[in-house]
């Protein structure tokens, strides 16, 4: 028997009640310059929810990749019922019970609901036919465990964000799976759907299936999860139970340092200029008579439901698509933005919502994204000055701790949260007056995080104008000065930070205006 398997086995007699499931014993998975994984030994409880935490670059995807079969150890093994496996493959995988949901969905827009629960187990009739009687009672069933009411045959192209994230769950579950790994399954959740995936989780439990669950949101994991496992650096760090920690503990533990230090923002200077100004912003049906400013060294946060037209309003300032009334002022100046490069050209930069379709070139280098809304600034007679692009770029990745091999790895190859300090960077190099981050730290850990938020505020002090639109609450009251918020595409309401609680935010947001009056008025 191996140090490592011995020190598995030592982790499950100690911390587990029940049988180990699933034995990580001493796995190891190395790149090119990188150590994703060294030496990680932990016991996964059998019918019970268990949580992966870490910081982003930590290594919880590589280690879920290598469960699912998508990727190989370098060394190490896992042990299955006590029995080791080699996983040729995620088919092999699902042979042997294990299903995973990733992070990113993996649909195909275009086919049903049935097409998409069935695709890649397509029941044949004859040696030519689909049986599509036996697809459709297939999808039925799938959807049923799930207590989950869709037509089986809407184009799921057509479905909510939600509502795919469920037929990505009913895909791995038509393989009746025993082990299930759901990395991040709430991020694009609002709090109602995301109650509804608990419970759906929690019936799953009482039929049996145990679960990976990997997320950055201390809450949820508290609220679902019975067991924690904490990775740092691509090293385990500690399995213990959620009942014998904290939040608190668990933060500590996953960035080895404490951020309880964060608070929140201060009151901005009112004497401070107004930078951006915006009076009677208007494009139906998104948003209508919208109107604020933001001084030079604030941060003003945008809060409001799904759909209340937060990130539109944020895309009609960018000139993407611009809005059809209204008036925007910089610096006191009235300026026209008719599309994205306008917008860049008067100061604007905005970090999108969705940073790896709307914000990155995946298969682009870190150095090529950084880049590359200021080429224009690097280029002389329409070539690029190289040297002056490296230096850029160096100064950025620096700045910002940005986490690479180098500056010509591929950026779709870094974590989440060094995917979007990187997108920050690329906006910084435009020199801006206006900075829009919209949603700034989905999808990322605290650690990184904290960083974001302590970099934000730095720029805000250099005199920057902020805007960050947030589903976060607890972040938006953090990081704000102010909020601003929207509902059914109106402004309903502003807060000053210091006086800012979720309650009064949520009252704006989804209360009738006889609710918002009397809220105004006790305020």
């Amino acid at each position: 028997m191996g140090g490592g398997h011995a020190v598995a086995v030592l982790l499950l007699k100690m911390e587990n009640a029940m049988p180990a499931l699933l034995t990580i014993d001493a796995v190891s998975r190395i790149f090119p310059g990188v150590k994703a994984l060294e030496n990680v030994s932990f016991g996964i409880e059998a019918g019970r929810i268990h949580a992966i935490v870490g910081e982003n670059g930590a290594g919880k995807s590589t280690l879920m990749q290598i469960i699912a079969g998508v990727q190989q150890p370098n060394g190490g093994r896992l042990l299955l019922d006590g029995e080791e496996i080699r996983l040729s493959g995620t088919r092999h995988a699902r042979e042997m019970g294990i299903g995973i949901v990733f992070q990113e969905l993996n649909l195909a827009p275009n086919m049903t609901v049935a097409e998409n629960i069935c695709l890649g187990i397509e029941p044949p009739r004859g040696v030519v036919f689909l049986d599509r009687p036996h697809q459709r009672r297939l999808a039925r069933e799938a959807l049923a465990r799930m207590s989950v009411d869709i037509d089986i045959d809407r184009r799921v192209g057509d479905l909510s964000i939600a509502q795919q994230q469920l037929i990505e769950i009913c895909k791995a579950l038509i393989h009746n799976p025993r082990l299930l790994i759901l990395d991040e399954p709430t991020s694009s959740l609002s709090d109602a759907e995301t109650a509804f995936l608990f419970k759906v989780m929690a019936d799953l439990k009482a039929a049996g299936v145990t679960m990976l669950y990997i997320s950055h949101r201390m809450p949820e994991i508290f609220s679902v999860c019975d067991a924690i496992t904490i990775l740092r650096d691509g090293h385990h760090v500690r399995t213990m139970a959620l009942a014998d920690t904290s939040p608190e503990e668990v933060v500590r533990l996953m960035v080895g340092r404490d951020l309880s230090n964060v608070g929140r923002s201060p009151a901005a200077d009112p004497e401070k200029p107004v930078v951006l100004e915006v009076r009677g912003l208007t494009r139906q049906p998104s948003y209508r008579d919208i109107s604020f400013h933001v001084r030079a060294g604030e941060i003003v946060g945008f809060a409001g439901l799904v759909g209340a037209g937060r990130s539109e309003v944020m895309l009609g300032l960018f000139g993407s698509p611009p809005p059809e009334v209204g008036e925007i002022r910089i610096d006191g100046q009235p300026v026209i933005i008719d599309r994205a490069a306008t917008a860049i050209a008067k100061g604007i930069a905005l970090l999108p919502e969705d940073r790896k379709r709307q914000g990155l070139v995946l298969g682009l280098s870190v150095s090529d994204n950084l880049a590359l809304a200021a080429l224009g600034q690097k280029a002389r007679f329409g070539l690029v000055n190289f040297a002056a692009e490296r230096q850029l770029v160096d100064r950025y990745v620096k700045r910002l701790r940005i986490k690479t091999p180098n500056v010509d790895a591929k950026v779709g190859n870094l974590s989440g949260g060094n995917q979007q300090k990187v997108v920050l960077a690329k906006w910084l190099a435009t020199n801006p007056r206006v900075l829009i981050v919209d949603e700034p730290t989905r999808g990322v850990d605290v650690g990184s995080k904290a960083q974001i938020y302590a970099f934000l505020r730095e720029l805000a002090s250099a005199g920057l104008a902020i805007i960050v639109v947030s589903s976060d609450l607890p972040e938006v009251i953090t990081i704000s000065n102010r909020i601003l918020v929207m509902r059914d595409g109106r402004l309903v309401g502003e807060l000053q930070g210091a006086d800012a609680d979720e309650e009064k935010i949520m009252a704006l947001a989804a209360l009738d205006g006889a609710a918002e009056a009397q809220l105004q008025d006790a305020s």
